[in-house]
């Protein structure tokens, strides 16, 4: 697991295990899903056996050019299975940390009269549990 920098972890702000939220302020909303959204997503190898393009995706995750579809989860770790296309046109499924995603947080220089806003990872706050074959994205 990552070391935790008490300084940027927000009060209250604890929502799966162990795992709190360090950039909930920049994002400006929650990075884990409720509770009750949660306990919707499978759990870790419980859909093995079934064919990817049917997997549901129940949760969204981006940045510029980036992004990870969530298929299962262990909210204990924070590991995840899912698609993931990273600054490329395809993508590929795989685990996924979902601390570190959280945890991202760049900041690109400035260049003088222009304003850099940082890099972050964002949950999809309008993304609606949907098979794996009808994300364009994916089955392109």
């Amino acid at each position: 697991m990552t070391e935790l920098n008490s300084a940027t972890v927000e009060p209250g702000t604890w929502s799966w295990g162990a795992m709190p939220e360090q950039n909930r302020r920049a994002r400006g909303h929650e990075f884990y899903p409720p509770f009750a959204d949660l306990a919707k997503i499978p759990e870790l190898y419980a859909t093995e056996g079934q064919p990817v393009d049917q997997k549901i995706c129940h949760l969204h995750y981006f940045t510029g050019g980036s992004d990870w579809y969530i298929a299962e989860v262990d909210p204990a770790s924070g590991l995840a299975f899912g698609w993931a296309r990273v600054n490329y046109s395809e993508g590929e499924w795989g685990y996924i940390h979902l601390v570190e995603l959280e945890e991202l947080y760049l900041t690109p220089a400035v260049r003088p009269g222009s304003v850099a806003l940082p890099i972050l990872v964002e949950r999809d706050l309008h993304f609606a549990p949907t098979r794996a074959a009808d994300i364009p994205a994916i089955a392109s």
